[in-house]
């Protein structure tokens, strides 16, 4: 995909509280490592298999289960300010330029650029891209679509957004160095990741300052995804499990019926379009910004039951209904199995109060199930 460059290994442990060491430069910051347990997982998003992955405990999508089996799920979400999607900023910081690259402009990363060029007066948003498959669509919503033959030539930007999933590439540590060579270093860059990296699976609660990370040598998807998230070297973003319309774990349990995961389990869950505007927040510094070296937690403190889920998806008619029957059970006793529950609400406060636009799955749906998705007229 992209070149790669030589990396280093630390092996002392961090948590996601401490914050990585960052010099402000002209050039691109020196790669920087983490310890053995500051892990990461970025988001797959190429099958259904991987949807369903993002459930797992140990998959994208990080849960808080069992604690639905003894009553109604919380609200883990801090009031927050409304948010400012869509309202005219400009970055913190002195960047050289307002110019945005997006490596991997995606589901995700291509909401991400379109965010960016709303809110950003004057800035440019590009796509790079390993073919021109997806060119048309990008050029449809803004975006300068390029490969990596086509860049112009010594070229470097103030912003950058790595949310390219690791299914796709061969080396995806040198994929993301290779996008680090590109960012001149005064401005932001931002790594999406994903919250299976935090092992607290006992159905406890995830916050910026108490994140337990996965060990080294725990699954090879979270080994790759650790390395990634140690040679990124701007803000790492840890998103939840991703949905929007069509796309999402409810499209995958209807599509399969017979779902082997408890009905009372619990996840934690973002829409797309909140996962990219949180993003673009964090390249604009909202808040508290410019932000160096920091982990970002992103969910919409609204858990959900798996069944709860997929009753929304009836009950408000955005779906006609078909059986889906999750024959999975809890675990009794035990200290394992139960997910987490994931409170965002620092990462939120530090950017300005940042809130997403839709509250949460179920009044998502509620409201109809309407989204960028599904009534732009762009094929995803």
């Amino acid at each position: 995909m992209m070149q790669s460059l030589s990396s280093s290994r630390a092996s002392a442990k961090r948590t996601s509280s401490q914050r990585r060491p960052f010099a402000p430069s002209a050039v691109p910051p020196a790669v920087r490592v983490r310890g053995e347990a500051h892990a990461s997982a970025a988001i797959s998003r190429r099958t259904a298999a991987a949807a369903f992955a993002l459930l797992q405990p140990t998959a994208q999508s990080l849960s808080c289960s069992g604690l639905a089996a003894a009553g109604p799920v919380r609200n883990v979400m801090a009031a927050a300010a409304p948010s400012a999607a869509g309202a005219s900023a400009i970055p913190a910081g002195s960047p050289a330029n307002l110019d945005l690259l997006v490596v991997g402009p995606g589901v995700l990363g291509s909401v991400l650029a379109k965010n960016w060029l709303a809110s950003v007066p004057g800035s440019t948003a590009t796509g790079l891209t390993n073919t021109d498959r997806s060119h048309e669509r990008l050029r449809s919503m803004g975006i300068t679509p390029a490969t990596r033959a086509s860049l112009t030539a010594g070229r470097r930007y103030s912003f950058v957004a790595f949310s390219a999933p690791p299914s796709g590439s061969q080396d995806y540590e040198g994929d993301i160095k290779a996008a680090l060579s590109l960012w001149d270093g005064t401005g932001s860059f931002v790594f999406t990741s994903s919250m299976s990296v935090c092992s607290v699976d006992d159905g406890g609660t995830v916050t910026d300052a108490n994140c337990p990370l996965v060990a080294r040598g725990a699954g090879p998807s979270t080994d790759k995804l650790l390395a990634a998230e140690d040679v990124a070297g701007g803000n790492v973003l840890r998103l939840v499990g991703l949905y929007h319309a069509t796309r999402g774990a409810h499209t995958y349990f209807m599509k399969v019926v017979n779902v082997p995961r408890p009905a009372g389990y619990v996840v934690n869950l973002l829409h797309y379009e909140d996962a990219a505007g949180m993003a673009a927040a964090i390249l604009r510094g909202d808040g508290s910004g410019p932000f160096r070296g920091r982990v970002f937690l992103g969910a919409d403190g609204h858990p959900i039951r798996f069944d709860d889920m997929i009753e929304a998806c009836f009950s408000t008619g955005v779906f006609p209904r078909v059986p889906v029957n999750f024959t999975g059970s809890l675990p009794e006793g035990g200290k394992s199995g139960l997910g987490k529950v994931v409170d965002a609400s620092a990462s939120l406060a530090a950017l300005g109060g940042w809130a997403p636009k839709y509250a949460s799955f179920q009044v998502f749906m509620a409201a109809g199930g309407k989204d960028f998705y599904n009534t732009s007229g762009i094929a995803f």
